[in-house]
C-alpha cells in the first residue's frame, strides 16, 4: 500500500509540527491491531508513505493475508498509538492491498 497523507487546513491549527503521526493499515474485521505501521511527524506532511508486509506487526498477519484493509493516519500530542480525544484523524475502508495511490486526508477529531 503507498500514496499520500495530509493535514485537511480546517484541521490544521488544532495540529503542532512535533504533533506524532502514525499510518497504519488494519483488517476490516476482527483483531484491532494494525497489521503494519510507521511513524512520522506533522513536520512531515504531506507525506509519502508505504506499508508492506516487510513492516508487519507482531501476530504473524499481513496485509497481503486480506482482500481489503482500512488504513488510517492520526495525529496525537501524546505520542502513542492509542487512541484519545482531541486525535486527529482520517480513514479509508476497503482498500485493496497493493493499491499505490492513495490520498488519505486527516478530516476528523476523535471526540
Amino acid at each position: 500500500l503507498a500514496g499520500e497523507v495530509m493535514l485537511s487546513g480546517k484541521l490544521a491549527g488544532r495540529a503542532k509540527p512535533d504533533d506524532v503521526l502514525f499510518v497504519f493499515a488494519r483488517a476490516e474485521e476482527g483483531p484491532r491491531m494494525p497489521l503494519a505501521a510507521m511513524r512520522a511527524t506533522v513536520a512531515d506532511l504531506p507525506l509519502n508513505f508505504r506499508l508492506d508486509d516487510s513492516m508487519a506487526l507482531a501476530g504473524g498477519r499481513k496485509i497481503s493475508d486480506f482482500a481489503s484493509v482500512s488504513v488510517e493516519a492520526r495525529i496525537t500530542r501524546a505520542g502513542n498509538a492509542s487512541t484519545s480525544s482531541g486525535d486527529l484523524f482520517g480513514r479509508i475502508d476497503g482498500v485493496k492491498p497493493g493499491n499505490r495511490k492513495l490520498r488519505l486526508v486527516i478530516d476528523q477529531l476523535q471526540p
